[in-house]
């Protein structure tokens, strides 16, 4: 089976490659706080992500070590003690897993949507998470005091790879931030769209397995990513197997 996500996660290093971009240490991980913690306001530094800025964030699954060859965390712009004011933010995390389908299409399905939950799970103490299942944006509130003890996006990110490693099917974990107010927010939103689409056609084809693809609505979308069709063609045949 061919990764379904890979060239979403090549598209999107692509958008990336003109812009310097810091691997960070991958040391101490932040303390993790409290899934539900508020932070108000008055004792946040700034808001990554703020609703006048661009917000984009997703996870994307692949096999090949070519993509995600190790653990890393990779920094496009300034730093969480570099940054003063409200700011545009991304976060992408990319998963390199074992074979997920030697154990069924379901099984894969529903692996890929664990992982991409994972955004929803992790806490930072003093780092608050705003994320919606309906759409790509990811807000964080950043607190005054986090940053006076040394709260940085190594630490964030290395609690996101322990975490991420809890699941056996994760080989390598990449966290990409991206604080670069020029960076193409727009276009890796639309990357973000598109990776939702594949999963979400993914969901349909088990549901459906015997779908006419003519009248299908997800048809465009299997149409531009190599593997759907290859997974539907296969799902039919077993079924249509005595």
């Amino acid at each position: 089976m061919t990764g379904l996500f890979d060239g979403l996660i090549g598209e999107a290093k692509d958008l990336l490659s003109p812009f310097p971009c810091r691997p960070l240490p991958t040391g101490r991980p932040a303390r993790e706080g409290d899934p539900n913690q508020l932070l108000l306001r008055r004792d946040t530094a700034y808001e990554l992500g703020e609703g006048s800025f661009p917000s984009v964030s997703f996870t994307a699954v692949t096999q090949d070590p070519q993509l995600a060859a190790e653990d890393g965390v990779f920094l496009w712009g300034r730093d969480l003690r570099e940054i003063r004011e409200d700011c545009a933010f991304a976060r992408i995390t990319v998963l390199r897993t074992d074979d997920i389908y030697a154990a069924g299409d379901q099984a894969a399905y529903n692996l890929i949507r664990t992982l991409e939950a994972q955004r929803f799970q992790v806490a930072p103490e003093g780092y608050m998470v705003r994320a919606s299942a309906l759409n790509n944006r990811e807000q964080v509130r950043v607190s005054r005091k986090a940053l006076r003890q040394g709260l940085s996006f190594a630490n964030v990110g290395a609690l996101l790879l322990c975490r991420l490693h809890a699941n056996r099917h994760v080989l390598a974990a990449q966290v990409w931030f991206i604080t670069l107010p020029e960076a193409p927010y727009r276009q890796l939103d639309a990357l973000a769209d598109r990776v939702s689409a594949v999963t979400r056609t993914l969901n349909h084809m088990l549901d459906d397995v015997s779908m006419d693809c003519r009248a299908c609505e997800w048809k465009p979308v299997c149409d531009t990513v190599e593997g759907l069709k290859e997974l539907h063609q296969r799902r039919v045949q077993k079924t249509e197997t005595p």
